[in-house]
């Protein structure tokens, strides 16, 4: 009896024994594949993370792009319109530095244009003055050699313009000034001049 407990004691160790190392190796194999399942995990998470940041940092990249873009088409806008600004400004220089028998035809035309009822004020530049004294009596002599009211007067304060006139009235006011004149053309056909300067 003493053998037959023995045998089974080590029966029951040895199958204890085998159950211990099958249980090892299953729990080392078991192990193996959580850890070989952890690792895919973690990589694909790894790989998730890279992949949102670099799709952050190229949405990123792609914005601060356009940002510059912009900011250098507008700049380039600017840059244009000072250039075209820049040519009217040397059309102002270049009226204004007309020879006095061009400037007092062209100031004679205007004003004919403009004048109402002949009896109007004219203010000028403190400059000009002596050529108006001129044209403002040509002026006269020509309304009243087409039967209007030749009583054009000039206001013996200048005006604060660079050339050109004001022709006052009681009832209205016109700018003819050089400057406003340029500035209008400016207004009116500054897309025609872009189209020509940077086409």
């Amino acid at each position: 009896m003493a053998q037959e407990l023995a045998n089974l004691t080590n029966r029951i160790l040895e199958t204890a024994r085998k159950e211990a190392q099958e249980e090892a190796t299953r729990g080392r194999e078991e192990a193996g594949r959580f850890t070989a399942e952890f690792r895919q995990e973690t990589e694909a998470k790894v790989n998730a993370i890279r992949e949102d940041y670099h799709r952050r940092g190229q949405a990123e990249a792609d914005r601060v792009i356009r940002e510059a873009e912009m900011e250098a088409k507008l700049c380039l806008l600017q840059t244009k319109q000072e250039l075209i600004h820049h040519a009217f400004e040397q059309a102002l220089s270049a009226l204004i530095g007309m020879p006095a028998v061009e400037k007092a035809t062209l100031y004679q035309d205007l004003l004919l244009a403009v004048v109402e009822d002949g009896g109007e004020t004219i203010a000028v530049s403190a400059v000009e003055k002596g050529l108006w004294t001129r044209v403002i009596t040509q002026v006269n002599q020509e309304l009243e050699r087409k039967g209007r009211r030749g009583e054009l007067k000039l206001r013996t304060e200048p005006a604060d313009i660079k050339g050109g006139f004001l022709l006052i009235s009681s009832t209205y006011e016109v700018n003819a000034s050089l400057e406003s004149i340029v500035r209008d053309l400016e207004e009116r056909y500054f897309p025609e001049v872009a189209g020509i300067l940077f086409s």
